[in-house]
Protein backbone atom coordinates (compact mmCIF):
# COMPACT_ATOMS: atom_id res chain seq x y z
CA UNK A 1 0.00 0.00 0.00
CA UNK A 2 1.49 3.22 -0.69
CA UNK A 3 2.60 5.77 1.25
CA UNK A 4 -0.14 8.80 1.20
CA UNK A 5 0.70 11.77 -0.88
CA UNK A 6 -1.19 15.20 -1.29
CA UNK A 7 -3.34 15.79 -4.44
CA UNK A 8 -5.16 19.03 -5.37
CA UNK A 9 -8.46 19.59 -6.44
CA UNK A 10 -9.46 22.23 -8.12
CA UNK A 11 -12.37 24.48 -7.20
CA UNK A 12 -15.38 25.07 -9.16
CA UNK A 13 -19.00 26.39 -9.56
CA UNK A 14 -20.45 25.39 -6.13
CA UNK A 15 -23.91 23.25 -6.29
CA UNK A 16 -27.39 25.57 -6.01
CA UNK A 17 -27.62 24.60 -2.32
CA UNK A 18 -25.88 21.95 -0.72
CA UNK A 19 -27.05 18.13 -0.60
CA UNK A 20 -25.79 15.15 0.97
CA UNK A 21 -27.29 11.71 1.03
CA UNK A 22 -28.19 13.04 -2.73
CA UNK A 23 -28.30 10.24 -5.60
CA UNK A 24 -25.63 11.22 -8.65
CA UNK A 25 -25.14 9.81 -12.36
CA UNK A 26 -23.62 11.20 -15.14
CA UNK A 27 -24.27 10.66 -19.17
CA UNK A 28 -20.99 11.99 -19.99
CA UNK A 29 -22.11 15.28 -20.52
CA UNK A 30 -24.13 16.56 -17.96
CA UNK A 31 -23.21 15.76 -13.83
CA UNK A 32 -27.19 14.79 -12.40
CA UNK A 33 -27.74 15.44 -9.21
CA UNK A 34 -30.89 13.93 -7.59
CA UNK A 35 -33.25 14.41 -4.38
CA UNK A 36 -31.14 13.99 -1.23
CA UNK A 37 -30.60 15.61 2.20
CA UNK A 38 -30.32 19.82 2.58
CA UNK A 39 -29.75 22.06 5.79
CA UNK A 40 -30.53 19.84 9.23
CA UNK A 41 -31.81 16.89 7.12
CA UNK A 42 -34.18 18.08 4.63
CA UNK A 43 -35.56 16.22 2.67
CA UNK A 44 -35.41 17.50 -1.11
CA UNK A 45 -37.03 16.48 -4.35
CA UNK A 46 -34.77 18.68 -6.66
CA UNK A 47 -32.93 17.78 -10.20
CA UNK A 48 -29.73 19.49 -10.86
CA UNK A 49 -27.70 19.02 -13.60
CA UNK A 50 -24.21 20.57 -14.22
CA UNK A 51 -23.16 21.13 -17.73
CA UNK A 52 -19.14 19.97 -18.16
CA UNK A 53 -18.73 22.30 -21.55
CA UNK A 54 -20.10 25.14 -20.27
CA UNK A 55 -19.34 24.43 -16.19
CA UNK A 56 -22.67 25.78 -15.54
CA UNK A 57 -25.58 24.48 -13.16
CA UNK A 58 -29.21 23.89 -14.47
CA UNK A 59 -32.32 23.08 -12.16
CA UNK A 60 -33.70 20.53 -14.49
CA UNK A 61 -37.76 20.63 -14.27
CA UNK A 62 -39.24 17.34 -15.18
CA UNK A 63 -43.29 16.81 -16.04
CA UNK A 64 -43.75 15.87 -12.49
CA UNK A 65 -41.00 15.82 -9.64
CA UNK A 66 -39.68 12.82 -7.97
CA UNK A 67 -40.79 12.02 -4.31
CA UNK A 68 -38.97 13.66 -1.50
CA UNK A 69 -35.97 11.28 -0.91
CA UNK A 70 -32.60 10.41 0.64
CA UNK A 71 -29.97 7.74 -0.04
CA UNK A 72 -31.44 6.51 -2.92
CA UNK A 73 -29.03 5.22 -5.64
CA UNK A 74 -28.65 5.82 -9.09
CA UNK A 75 -26.45 5.09 -12.46
CA UNK A 76 -25.99 5.85 -15.87
CA UNK A 77 -26.75 3.17 -18.80
CA UNK A 78 -25.32 4.43 -21.91
CA UNK A 79 -26.73 1.67 -24.83
CA UNK A 80 -30.26 3.07 -23.30
CA UNK A 81 -29.12 6.75 -22.81
CA UNK A 82 -31.56 6.42 -19.46
CA UNK A 83 -30.03 7.33 -15.51
CA UNK A 84 -31.90 4.58 -13.16
CA UNK A 85 -32.88 6.16 -9.73
CA UNK A 86 -34.00 2.97 -7.06
CA UNK A 87 -33.96 2.44 -2.99
CA UNK A 88 -33.54 5.05 -0.70
CA UNK A 89 -36.26 6.67 1.76
CA UNK A 90 -39.08 8.76 1.23
CA UNK A 91 -40.48 11.72 3.60
CA UNK A 92 -42.82 10.39 6.17
CA UNK A 93 -46.24 12.13 5.75
CA UNK A 94 -48.18 13.33 8.43
CA UNK A 95 -51.17 11.77 7.18
CA UNK A 96 -49.62 7.97 7.44
CA UNK A 97 -50.55 6.55 11.08
CA UNK A 98 -47.87 4.44 11.51
CA UNK A 99 -44.22 5.68 12.60
CA UNK A 100 -42.28 2.50 11.44
CA UNK A 101 -39.31 3.77 9.21
CA UNK A 102 -39.57 0.26 7.18
CA UNK A 103 -42.52 0.69 5.42
CA UNK A 104 -41.51 4.65 4.22
CA UNK A 105 -38.75 2.68 1.77
CA UNK A 106 -39.32 4.32 -1.54
CA UNK A 107 -40.91 0.60 -3.72
CA UNK A 108 -40.25 2.01 -7.43
CA UNK A 109 -37.70 2.18 -10.01
CA UNK A 110 -37.84 5.54 -12.49
CA UNK A 111 -35.25 6.79 -14.80
CA UNK A 112 -34.25 9.81 -16.39
CA UNK A 113 -34.15 9.73 -20.40
CA UNK A 114 -31.09 12.29 -20.83
CA UNK A 115 -32.31 12.79 -24.31
CA UNK A 116 -35.44 13.91 -23.92
CA UNK A 117 -35.24 14.78 -19.86
CA UNK A 118 -38.44 13.21 -19.15
CA UNK A 119 -39.03 11.22 -15.54
CA UNK A 120 -40.69 7.94 -15.99
CA UNK A 121 -41.68 5.67 -13.26
CA UNK A 122 -40.62 1.24 -14.60
CA UNK A 123 -41.47 -0.47 -11.89
CA UNK A 124 -41.09 -2.00 -8.89
CA UNK A 125 -37.92 -2.69 -7.09
CA UNK A 126 -37.66 -6.08 -5.80
CA UNK A 127 -34.51 -5.12 -3.87
CA UNK A 128 -36.12 -2.56 -0.99
CA UNK A 129 -33.68 -0.41 1.13
CA UNK A 130 -31.39 2.63 1.52
CA UNK A 131 -27.89 3.13 0.52
CA UNK A 132 -28.13 0.17 -1.75
CA UNK A 133 -24.93 -0.65 -3.97
CA UNK A 134 -25.39 0.02 -7.77
CA UNK A 135 -23.80 -0.67 -10.61
CA UNK A 136 -24.64 -1.34 -14.50
CA UNK A 137 -22.99 -3.47 -16.88
CA UNK A 138 -24.13 -4.88 -20.59
CA UNK A 139 -27.21 -2.81 -20.24
CA UNK A 140 -28.23 -4.80 -16.82
CA UNK A 141 -28.32 -3.05 -13.25
CA UNK A 142 -26.85 -4.86 -10.02
CA UNK A 143 -27.85 -4.07 -6.45
CA UNK A 144 -26.27 -5.37 -3.33
CA UNK A 145 -26.72 -4.40 0.09
CA UNK A 146 -28.23 -1.62 1.86
CA UNK A 147 -30.11 -1.49 5.26
CA UNK A 148 -33.77 -1.72 5.91
CA UNK A 149 -35.17 0.28 9.30
CA UNK A 150 -34.44 2.96 11.54
CA UNK A 151 -31.80 3.78 14.35
CA UNK A 152 -34.10 4.82 16.21
CA UNK A 153 -35.90 1.06 15.75
CA UNK A 154 -32.80 -0.58 14.63
CA UNK A 155 -31.55 -1.68 11.19
CA UNK A 156 -30.84 -4.38 9.20
CA UNK A 157 -28.56 -4.87 6.89
CA UNK A 158 -28.52 -6.61 3.61
CA UNK A 159 -26.55 -9.41 2.00
CA UNK A 160 -28.73 -9.78 -1.12
CA UNK A 161 -27.85 -9.32 -4.19
CA UNK A 162 -29.49 -9.31 -7.52
CA UNK A 163 -29.49 -8.53 -11.26
CA UNK A 164 -31.97 -6.16 -13.00
CA UNK A 165 -32.50 -6.31 -17.10
CA UNK A 166 -34.97 -2.87 -17.30
CA UNK A 167 -35.70 -3.45 -20.33
CA UNK A 168 -37.05 -6.85 -19.89
CA UNK A 169 -38.28 -5.92 -16.82
CA UNK A 170 -36.36 -9.29 -15.52
CA UNK A 171 -34.82 -10.15 -12.44
CA UNK A 172 -32.09 -12.67 -11.43
CA UNK A 173 -31.08 -13.54 -7.35
CA UNK A 174 -26.98 -13.89 -7.59
CA UNK A 175 -25.05 -15.29 -4.78
CA UNK A 176 -25.22 -12.98 -1.79
CA UNK A 177 -22.62 -10.84 -0.89
CA UNK A 178 -19.63 -12.03 1.83
CA UNK A 179 -21.69 -9.78 4.33
CA UNK A 180 -24.77 -8.30 4.87
CA UNK A 181 -23.67 -4.10 4.79
CA UNK A 182 -24.17 -1.04 3.32
CA UNK A 183 -21.25 -0.54 0.79
CA UNK A 184 -19.85 1.28 -2.73
CA UNK A 185 -18.53 -0.54 -5.70
CA UNK A 186 -18.20 -0.08 -9.43
CA UNK A 187 -17.90 -2.82 -12.10
CA UNK A 188 -14.74 -3.30 -14.39
CA UNK A 189 -13.88 -5.67 -16.80
CA UNK A 190 -16.48 -8.26 -15.95
CA UNK A 191 -15.51 -7.89 -11.89
CA UNK A 192 -17.82 -6.26 -9.45
CA UNK A 193 -15.84 -4.24 -6.52
CA UNK A 194 -16.79 -3.55 -3.44
CA UNK A 195 -14.66 -1.72 -0.74
CA UNK A 196 -15.60 -1.59 3.08
CA UNK A 197 -18.84 -1.10 4.48
CA UNK A 198 -20.87 -0.72 7.64
CA UNK A 199 -23.77 -2.99 9.40
CA UNK A 200 -23.02 -1.50 13.11
CA UNK A 201 -19.45 -2.55 12.71
CA UNK A 202 -16.69 -1.37 9.76
CA UNK A 203 -15.39 -3.02 6.99
CA UNK A 204 -11.63 -2.37 5.40
CA UNK A 205 -11.90 -5.38 2.71
CA UNK A 206 -12.02 -5.44 -1.26
CA UNK A 207 -14.29 -8.23 -2.20
CA UNK A 208 -14.86 -8.94 -6.19
CA UNK A 209 -17.74 -11.10 -8.02
CA UNK A 210 -17.03 -12.49 -11.06
CA UNK A 211 -20.37 -11.48 -13.29
CA UNK A 212 -19.58 -14.73 -15.63
CA UNK A 213 -18.61 -16.65 -13.14
CA UNK A 214 -20.92 -16.02 -10.28
CA UNK A 215 -18.19 -16.34 -7.27
CA UNK A 216 -17.47 -13.63 -4.85
CA UNK A 217 -13.66 -13.69 -3.88
CA UNK A 218 -11.68 -11.43 -1.30
CA UNK A 219 -9.29 -8.88 -3.75
CA UNK A 220 -7.71 -7.30 -1.01
CA UNK A 221 -7.89 -4.97 2.14
CA UNK A 222 -7.36 -1.84 3.19
CA UNK A 223 -5.03 -0.31 6.35
CA UNK A 224 -8.37 1.01 8.30
CA UNK A 225 -12.08 0.51 7.13
CA UNK A 226 -13.61 2.65 4.39
CA UNK A 227 -16.90 3.88 5.51
CA UNK A 228 -19.49 7.02 4.00
CA UNK A 229 -17.63 6.95 0.69
CA UNK A 230 -18.20 6.64 -2.88
CA UNK A 231 -16.51 4.26 -5.46
CA UNK A 232 -16.12 5.59 -9.13
CA UNK A 233 -14.36 3.65 -12.03
CA UNK A 234 -12.01 5.12 -14.32
CA UNK A 235 -10.56 2.89 -17.15
CA UNK A 236 -8.71 -0.16 -15.09
CA UNK A 237 -9.17 2.20 -11.59
CA UNK A 238 -11.53 2.42 -8.68
CA UNK A 239 -11.26 5.54 -7.15
CA UNK A 240 -12.49 5.76 -3.40
CA UNK A 241 -13.51 9.23 -2.31
CA UNK A 242 -14.17 9.85 1.25
CA UNK A 243 -13.69 7.84 4.59
CA UNK A 244 -15.83 9.13 7.94
CA UNK A 245 -12.77 9.39 10.05
CA UNK A 246 -10.29 10.75 7.34
CA UNK A 247 -12.73 13.33 5.62
CA UNK A 248 -9.58 14.39 2.92
CA UNK A 249 -9.02 10.86 1.83
CA UNK A 250 -8.88 9.28 -1.08
CA UNK A 251 -7.67 5.91 -2.55
CA UNK A 252 -6.82 4.54 -6.07
CA UNK A 253 -7.37 0.53 -6.54
CA UNK A 254 -5.72 -1.14 -9.14
CA UNK A 255 -7.87 -3.68 -10.35
CA UNK A 256 -5.10 -4.97 -12.41
CA UNK A 257 -2.43 -5.39 -9.85
CA UNK A 258 -4.38 -5.14 -6.66
CA UNK A 259 -2.39 -2.11 -5.47
CA UNK A 260 -3.92 0.28 -2.85
CA UNK A 261 -2.56 4.21 -3.28
CA UNK A 262 -3.72 6.22 -0.28
CA UNK A 263 -3.56 9.92 -0.61
CA UNK A 264 -4.44 13.31 1.36
CA UNK A 265 -6.39 15.99 -0.83
CA UNK A 266 -7.16 19.57 -0.49
CA UNK A 267 -11.36 18.89 -0.08
CA UNK A 268 -12.56 17.45 3.02
CA UNK A 269 -15.96 16.17 3.61
CA UNK A 270 -17.78 12.67 3.49
CA UNK A 271 -21.72 11.06 2.33
CA UNK A 272 -20.54 13.33 -1.08
CA UNK A 273 -21.46 12.72 -4.90
CA UNK A 274 -18.42 11.74 -7.24
CA UNK A 275 -18.40 11.10 -11.24
CA UNK A 276 -16.14 10.92 -13.83
CA UNK A 277 -16.13 12.70 -16.96
CA UNK A 278 -14.24 12.14 -19.52
CA UNK A 279 -10.14 11.97 -17.77
CA UNK A 280 -11.68 14.29 -14.75
CA UNK A 281 -13.08 13.35 -11.64
CA UNK A 282 -15.50 15.70 -9.63
CA UNK A 283 -16.49 15.57 -6.05
CA UNK A 284 -19.38 17.62 -5.10
CA UNK A 285 -22.07 18.25 -2.30
CA UNK A 286 -21.94 16.09 1.11
CA UNK A 287 -21.17 16.70 4.85
CA UNK A 288 -18.10 18.43 6.44
CA UNK A 289 -18.69 17.03 9.89
CA UNK A 290 -21.21 14.64 11.12
CA UNK A 291 -23.48 17.68 12.46
CA UNK A 292 -26.40 17.82 9.92
CA UNK A 293 -25.40 22.15 9.98
CA UNK A 294 -22.38 21.51 7.74
CA UNK A 295 -24.16 20.54 4.46
CA UNK A 296 -22.23 21.31 1.70
CA UNK A 297 -22.38 23.04 -1.62
CA UNK A 298 -18.82 22.86 -2.70
CA UNK A 299 -17.52 21.04 -6.34
CA UNK A 300 -14.31 20.02 -7.06
CA UNK A 301 -12.40 18.72 -10.18
CA UNK A 302 -9.01 16.66 -10.30
CA UNK A 303 -7.10 15.65 -13.77
CA UNK A 304 -6.64 11.64 -13.61
CA UNK A 305 -3.78 12.34 -15.64
CA UNK A 306 -1.31 11.46 -13.42
CA UNK A 307 -2.24 7.77 -13.46
CA UNK A 308 -1.27 7.45 -16.94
Amino acid sequence: MGQERLLAFDRLKSLPKGRFDMAFASDGQFLYVIAGQAHRRKFTNDIFTYYVRYRKWLKLRTEWPPERQAKSSAVFIPEQERIYLLGGVGELASDRASTNYEEYLLPDIYYIDTQTKRLERLGTNLHEGAKIGLASSKGKLYLFGGSIGSKDKGLRYLDSFHEFDPLQGKWKNLPNMPFAKETQGCIINGQLYTFGGFNGGTFQDVHAYDIEKQIWKKAGRFSRPIVNHVVVAWKDYAIIVGRKDKINYLAIYDTKTGRIQEFETNIRGHSRGACVMGDKLYVFGGLLYTDSNSTRDAMFELDLGFLE
